[in-house]
């Protein structure tokens, strides 16, 4: 979404620009299909047909576009961010190409449009279908939209086959179809479905096997790498200008155990070109299921080996038939602790002491993760205390704000009074005309009392939305402040620790070791925006234990 001053965001004067370019809106022979469904292309329609419309000619316009995601799928982050500033009355109104680029899911695109919009008041346009929600009302509007969200959805069905039949054509010439070319090789710029090796990651790729050939495990690799600062492979890629997201940003600069153990598994570095290894699990799911390697699509020679046979057969021995351990009780990771080194969950550690410490202390390669470890009941009890004190102080805020809110919902009758007068006045004009008219009062007295009236009901005609504005915000803060209350009684009432309930308020704690930890405060909402007088708090906790 475009940035835009927060101002043009509260007057609602605000288009949602909606636009959506997939997979789908590809031919099967994998190019681009005609241009008038290309981003840009919708761009310019939409921009034309708001520009010709008189009636938005002081409107924002606010532009979402999700790339290279199903129509048959609506958790798409675009779309998401676009309803979520719907619901918040940011925008008024939605305009898009046609009803195929806001959904292909026609039970959904028909729920959103009878149900959802109208609710939330979002005026909404489809310009090729020729559709605007303000003049297409009733049966005959109705039918035919959900006639052509019908013949969308179809059209998405068919064409999700014919596209994976193509790229199953193409995968069994031997060709690379990929999205992304592996780690240790990047794509032919004269031919991108044929791949080429990058030497810098190449010789990584070839470390990595050695390493493992020589008995060395994944954590041991993983640390060496870290240690000496290797790029990951989506660091890697993400220098070289290629726009990879990942989960979390910490997966761009250190290696993980599952970084190696898929290197190590990914038969494409033996110069094969391997198709089918997994499927979704329908039409417009990004979830996807491993198949059985019998249903795997297997091409030899389509590119230039980086490591041997051999070599793959040693390392993959090595690292995947390790003699079994002794049954250790496996350390889960703390869902609310985090070592501030390498922002990796903490986990319980057993034995004597009974400490949190850094989960990946063994595989970071970072010196400082070995401080990130502390005393767990000191730990636990140190954040109950801080909480519970910061939600008193938070809840005895919010109590005086909840005083104002009530008396601004006791101001109804103000603004019943202004609009009787409103009434009133307006009555008045055709009084005062009906005496100029029947030569009971002068013009100039005339349009002297017509003058004082409309200073008046301009005046009324701003005080009232104003107040209606004010009233509403106060009962909608009042009922949200209600619900959001539960939720600090329950911590206010916590004997012991709960990270499950201390999470409704808690983003993140930070643990620098046993004499800096940081509490991180969630503040995306009312409570917190308004009352919460820190966004974090740091604590030592040595000190704190010496006192008590």
């Amino acid at each position: 979404m475009q940035k835009k001053e927060r101002q043009s965001m509260e007057n609602n004067n605000v288009i949602a620009m909606y636009i959506r370019l997939s997979d789908e809106d590809r031919n099967v022979d994998g190019c681009e299909k005609k241009e008038s469904n290309s981003i840009s292309a919708q761009r310019n329609l939409i921009t034309s047909y708001i520009n010709s419309r008189e009636e938005f000619k002081n409107f924002e316009i606010m532009e979402y576009a999700d790339d290279g995601y199903s129509g048959t799928n609506f958790q798409r982050p675009q779309f998401q961010q676009m309803m979520m500033d719907a619901r918040r009355g940011h925008i008024s109104v939605i305009v898009v190409k046609d009803f195929s680029r806001f959904g292909r899911d026609y039970l959904e695109v028909g729920n959103f449009l009878e149900r959802i919009l109208p609710i939330l008041q979002i005026r909404f346009i489809s310009v090729n279908d020729n559709f605007d929600s303000e003049q297409c009302r009733g049966m005959t509007g109705g039918m035919s939209v959900a006639l052509k969200n019908i013949l969308n959805a179809m059209y998405s069905r068919d064409l999700s086959v014919k596209v994976k039949s193509a790229l199953n054509t193409r995968a069994a010439r031997g060709e690379y179809v990929s999205s992304f070319a592996a780690y240790g090789y990047r794509k032919n710029p004269e031919n991108v479905h044929q791949l080429v090796i990058d030497s810098e990651a190449a010789e990584i790729v070839k470390l990595v096997f050695t390493m493992a050939a020589e008995g060395r495990t994944k954590s041991e690799i993983c640390r060496y790498l870290n240690e000496n600062q290797v790029m990951t492979p989506t660091e890697h890629i993400r220098r070289n200008g290629v726009n990879k997201s990942t989960y979390h940003e910490k997966e761009l600069k250190l290696w993980s155990s599952t970084t190696i153990g898929d290197m190590l598994k990914n038969e494409v570095y033996l110069g094969k070109t391997i198709w089918n290894k997994s499927k979704n699990t329908h039409v417009g799911s990004k979830r996807q299921i491993k198949n059985d390697r019998s249903e795997w699509k297997v091409v030899e020679g389509t590119h230039e080996p980086i490591v041997s046979q051999e070599l793959f057969d040693q390392a993959n021995e090595r690292a995947f038939t390790h003699i079994p351990k002794k049954t250790v009780k496996k350390r889960k990771p703390h869902p609310l602790l985090f070592c501030p080194y390498c922002d990796r969950y903490m986990s319980f550690g057993g034995g004597r002491h009974l400490n949190y410490r850094c989960s990946q202390l063994s595989h970071t390669g970072i010196k400082e993760c070995a401080q990130s470890k502390i005393n767990r009941e000191l730990l636990d009890n140190l954040i109950l205390n801080c909480t519970k004190e910061m939600v008193n102080f938070v809840s005895a805020t919010l109590e005086c704000r909840k005083k104002q809110w009530s008396e601004s919902c006791m101001l109804s009758e103000e603004m019943a009074a202004l609009q009787k007068e409103r009434t009133r006045i307006s009555a008045r004009k055709f009084t005062i005309y009906d005496d100029y008219r029947n030569g009971n009062s002068s013009r100039e007295k005339y349009l002297y009392n017509l003058e004082k009236i409309q200073e008046r009901l301009t005046a009324l005609d701003k005080m009232i939305p104003d107040l209606e504005q004010r009233i509403k915000e106060a009962k909608e803060n009042i009922e949200t402040s209600n619900e959001k209350e539960k939720n600090l009684e329950d911590i206010a009432a916590l004997q012991t620790f709960d990270k499950e309930v201390l999470s409704k308020v808690i983003d993140k704690v930070y643990v620098y070791g046993p004499d800096r930890v940081e509490i991180i405060w969630k503040a995306d909402d009312i409570f917190f925006r308004e009352e919460l007088p820190e966004k974090r708090k740091v604590i030592n906790p040595a000190e704190m234990s010496n006192e008590g």
